[in-house]
C-alpha cells in the first residue's frame, strides 16, 4: 500500500499536467451522466473564482478547477443544445449520420443544428446531406419524432458523392458473392445493412463485433497509415500528425458523424498522435486529453457502452501492451514481435474489455481471444484495401479515367480477407463453450472485475519469475471454472416432448417429433435465442408453424434455419398472401401451407388440432393486417401429454374457444400473461401446469391477474426460470433454478 502511494506520488510530481487532466476526464465523464440543467452553470462561476484563488498557493489545484469550469460549461451547453426543451419543438438542421433502422423501421438520427449535434429518433431516415426540419419532443436525453421528417433541401454534390462511393464500395464488395463481401463494406465505412443476423450473432458471440462495423482499430490505421506514409516522404513530426489527423477527420466524413464514429475517430487519433509524435509526451495526458474533448463536444457519449470499450481497450493498449511486449520479447528473443503483439493485443484488449462486455450480456466465451487472434492478419490488408478501393473509387467517381476498374480489385482481394474473419467467427461461435453463462450484473460484473484483477497479479509475478504467479493464476482458472458451472444452464433432458423456448419477450414453442425432427411454433423476435433453443432440443429439420405476424413471434425465424433444414411453413389463412410471409418464403424456400380452425393433422406421432382462427372473407388479400385476435390456436396431444399454444388471443376469443375446449395437461398463458383474458377458458384447460414465455418488458407482463388465473398450479415463467422443457405426465425441468415455481 505504502509503494503504491509513493507511486501514486511520484507521478503526479513528475507529470503534474496528466494528473490534472485525468481528474478532469473523470470529472465530466460524471457530470454527462448525471446531465444536470442550465442551472448548473452557476456552479462554473463558482469554480472559476475558486481556481484564480487557489493559483498562487496551490498552482495545480487552480488550474484543474479552471480547466474543468470551461469544460464544463461547454459541455452543460452542449447537453441542453441536444436534448433541447420538454416542449413539443422544430428541430432544424442537416442529417450527418444515421443507424440502421432496428425492427420497428425507427432509426436514430444525427442532425447538426446551429446549437450543436442532436439525436432524433425518427420513423423515416432522409439521406445524408439533407437539410431537414422535424417536430420533436424529448425522450430520455434525445429527442424523439412522430412524424416523417420534412427536407427542405436534398444533398449537395459533396454529399451526394459520399453517398455514391458508399454504393460503390457495397457494390465493389458484394460482387465477390461470399460472406465476406458484406463484411467489408461495414468494415470500412460502417454500411452494416448487407450482414445478416447470423453473421452478426457469430461475431458477437465471439467478441468480433469491433470489427463487422466502423471502430477506433481501423480509424486508427488508416491515420497512422497516413502518418506513417508522410513520414516515409520526409515530413516532421508536427507534419505527420496533421497528415493523419486531417486524413481522419475526411474519412469520418465518409463513415458518417454518428456518435460511434466520433468515439472511434477520437480515440484513434489519441494512439495516432502518441506513435506519430515520438516520445516525450505522457500518453495519460493524450487518452485524458481526447476523453475530455469528446465528453465535451458530445456528452450523449458519457452513456454509451461502445465509448467505455473504446476508452478501456485503448487504455489497456496503450499502457499494457507495451510492458508485456517489453518484458516477453526479452524472455522469448526466439519469437518475432509481430506474432508476439498478434497475440497479446486482443489478449489484453479482450479481458480489459470483459467486466464490462458481460455488464451488456451476461456469458463469456472460451473461444473470444482464440477467435481474435485468427482474425487479427487479416484485419489489417482488409482495411488497407478496403480504403485502398474507396480512394480509388471516389476519385473515379470525380472523373479519373479506369479509376473506378481499379477499384474493383482491392475491393475483391480486400473481401477476400474479410471472409476469413467471417468464417473464423462462424467456426469458433459454433464450437462448445463459445457462449458461457455468467451471473447478471451487478454480481457478475464485480466476479469478472475481481478475477480480472487477480489474473493480472499472477500474471505480472509471472513475467517477473515469481514463483508466487503460478497458484494464483490457478486460482484464477479455478474461480472462472466454478462460477460457470454453478451458473450455466441445465440442458433438457433427452426424452423432452414439448419446449418453451426463453426468447425474452416473445414466443417460441418445440415439439419434438424424434430422430431430430421438430415442429416450431414461433420464432420470437431476434434469431440467437431460438437458435440455442433448437441446439438444445437436438433440432435438425422440422416445420415452422406461425401463430401470426407480430414481430414477437415471428421476426426471428432466420435464427430456426441456421445449419437446420426447413421444409414447410405453417401459416393462419387469414395471414396467407402477406409481405412477411412472402420473405421467409423468400429466404428459406420452404412449402407454405395455410390452414384454420377446424383442421387436425398429424405431425409425426403428434396429434394437432386448429382452434382459432375462423378464416375471414378477406382471408389471402396483398396486405392484409393480421392482429392479434387472429392468432393461431393449437391443442396438441402427444404420447399422453396435452398442451395448448395459444399465441395471442385476447379476452373474446378465449371465451369463444373455451366452450368446447377438452382440459389439458399444460397451458401456455396467451399474450404472455397479458390481463386481456377470460377466466372461462383457464378454467376449461384446467391445466396441471402453466408456462409463461415473457421477457423484460414495459407491458407489465405478466399481470397478476393472469397468473392467478392458472388456479392452485405451479406456473412457471421463462424470464425466471428459462427454458422449460415437458416431459410425459407433465413433468418438467427448467434452464435455470427457480424454485421449483416461476410465479
Amino acid at each position: 500500500m505504502r509503494a503504491g502511494l509513493r507511486r501514486a506520488r511520484s507521478v503526479a510530481t513528475v507529470w503534474p499536467g496528466s494528473v490534472r487532466l485525468l481528474i478532469c476526464a473523470l470529472g465530466l465523464w460524471i457530470t454527462a451522466l448525471v446531465a444536470p440543467g442550465p442551472w448548473a452553470l452557476l456552479a462554473a462561476g463558482f469554480l472559476v473564482g475558486l481556481g484564480f484563488l487557489c493559483l498562487r498557493r496551490h498552482h495545480h489545484l487552480g488550474v484543474l478547477l479552471i480547466v474543468f469550469a470551461c469544460l464544463f460549461t461547454v459541455q452543460t451547453t452542449m447537453l441542453g443544445a441536444g436534448r433541447g426543451t420538454e416542449e413539443v419543438t422544430d428541430v432544424e438542421g442537416i442529417v450527418v449520420g444515421h443507424s440502421q433502422p432496428g425492427p420497428s423501421g425507427w432509426s436514430r438520427l444525427t442532425v447538426l443544428t446551429s446549437g450543436g449535434f442532436t439525436e432524433v429518433l425518427s420513423p423515416s431516415a432522409p439521406a445524408e446531406g439533407s437539410h431537414v426540419t422535424m417536430r420533436t419532443e424529448a425522450l430520455d436525453d434525445i429527442r424523439i419524432s412522430s412524424d416523417d421528417a420534412t427536407v427542405l433541401r436534398t444533398p449537395n454534390r459533396l454529399w451526394q458523392w459520399r453517398g455514391d462511393l458508399r454504393m460503390q464500395l457495397r457494390t465493389d464488395s458484394l460482387a465477390s458473392g461470399h460472406s465476406g463481401g458484406a463484411l467489408l463494406p461495414g468494415r470500412v465505412v460502417g454500411d452494416t445493412e448487407p450482414q445478416d443476423s447470423r453473421m452478426e450473432d457469430d461475431m458477437r458471440v465471439v467478441s468480433l463485433t469491433h470489427i463487422s462495423a466502423v471502430s477506433g482499430s481501423n480509424v486508427t490505421i488508416v491515420s497512422l497509415g497516413a502518418g506513417l506514409l508522410a513520414g516515409l516522404c520526409g515530413a516532421g513530426p508536427r507534419t505527420r500528425v496533421g497528415v493523419g489527423v486531417l486524413t481522419c477527420m475526411g474519412y469520418v466524413f465518409v463513415v458518417g458523424f454518428e456518435p460511434s464514429a466520433i468515439r472511434a475517430a477520437g480515440m484513434a487519433i489519441a494512439v495516432a498522435f502518441v506513435f506519430l509524435r515520438g516520445g516525450g509526451i505522457s500518453p495519460v495526458a493524450v487518452m485524458s486529453s481526447t476523453v475530455c474533448i469528446l465528453l465535451t463536444v458530445v456528452p450523449v457519449l458519457a452513456t454509451s457502452v461502445g465509448f467505455v470499450l473504446s476508452v478501456v481497450s485503448t487504455a489497456a493498449i496503450m499502457f499494457v501492451v507495451p510492458i508485456c511486449l517489453r518484458r516477453l520479447s526479452l524472455r522469448l528473443s526466439m519469437v518475432p514481435a509481430v506474432v508476439l503483439s498478434a497475440l497479446i493485443v486482443p489478449l489484453v484488449a479482450q479481458l480489459a474489455c470483459t467486466p464490462v462486455l458481460v455488464a451488456i450480456d451476461p456469458r463469456i466465451g472460451l473461444w473470444s481471444v482464440a477467435a481474435n487472434a485468427l482474425a487479427a492478419p487479416a484485419v489489417l490488408p482488409a482495411t488497407v484495401l478496403g480504403f485502398l478501393s474507396l480512394v480509388c473509387g471516389g476519385l473515379g467517381l470525380i472523373g479519373v479515367p479506369g479509376l473506378m476498374w481499379c477499384a474493383q480489385i482491392p475491393a475483391w482481394l480486400g473481401s477476400l480477407c474479410a471472409w476469413w474473419i467471417v468464417a473464423v467467427a462462424r467456426i469458433c461461435a459454433g464450437l462448445p463453450g463459445a457462449a458461457l453463462d455468467w451471473p447478471e450484473p451487478p454480481w457478475g460484473t464485480l466476479a469478472a472485475l475481481g478475477l480480472l484483477i487477480v489474473l493480472g497479479a499472477g500474471s505480472w509475478l509471472l513475467v517477473r519469475r515469481k514463483l508466487w504467479g503460478v497458484p494464483v493464476v490457478v486460482l484464477c482458472i479455478c474461480l472462472t471454472a466454478l462460477i460457470i458451472v454453478v451458473g450455466r444452464t441445465k440442458p433438457p433432458a433427452h426424452d423432452w416432448l414439448v419446449m418453451i423456448c426463453d426468447v425474452g419477450q416473445g414466443s417460441a414453442t418445440l415439439i419434438n417429433l424424434g430422430e431430430g425432427r421438430g415442429l416450431v411454433i414461433d420464432t420470437g423476435k431476434d434469431p440467437k435465442p431460438v437458435d440455442v433453443c433448437l441446439d438444445e432440443g437436438g433440432i435438425e429439420e422440422f416445420d415452422l408453424v406461425i401463430s401470426h405476424f407480430d414481430a414477437d413471434h415471428s421476426a426471428g425465424y432466420a435464427g430456426t434455419t441456421w445449419s437446420r433444414t426447413l421444409h414447410r411453413l405453417w401459416v393462419s389463412t387469414n395471414a396467407y398472401g402477406g409481405e412477411e410471409m412472402h420473405s421467409i418464403v423468400e429466404d428459406t424456400g420452404a412449402e407454405v401451407v395455410p390452414t384454420a380452425r377446424g383442421r387436425t393433422f398429424d405431425a409425426g406421432g403428434a396429434q394437432i388440432e386448429v382452434l382459432w382462427p375462423p378464416a375471414r372473407e378477406t382471408a389471402g388479400a396483398e396486405g392484409t393486417e393480421v392482429r392479434n385476435e387472429d392468432s393461431l390456436v393449437l391443442r396438441v396431444e402427444q404420447k399422453g401429454l396435452s398442451y395448448l399454444v395459444p399465441g395471442d388471443i385476447g379476452e373474446d376469443e378465449q371465451f369463444i374457444v373455451a366452450q368446447n375446449l377438452e382440459p389439458v395437461d399444460v397451458l401456455i398463458a396467451p399474450h404472455h400473461g397479458s390481463s386481456d383474458l377470460s377466466e372461462d377458458f383457464f378454467t376449461a384447460a384446467g391445466a396441471r401446469l402453466g408456462a409463461i414465455s415473457v421477457g423484460e418488458n414495459s407491458y407489465g407482463h405478466p399481470t397478476p391477474r393472469a397468473q392467478r388465473a392458472f388456479g392452485p398450479v405451479p406456473v412457471l415463467r421463462t424470464d425466471l426460470c428459462g427454458t422449460i422443457a415437458v416431459y410425459a405426465n407433465a413433468a418438467y425441468s427448467t434452464g435455470r433454478s427457480c424454485g421449483g415455481d416461476g410465479q
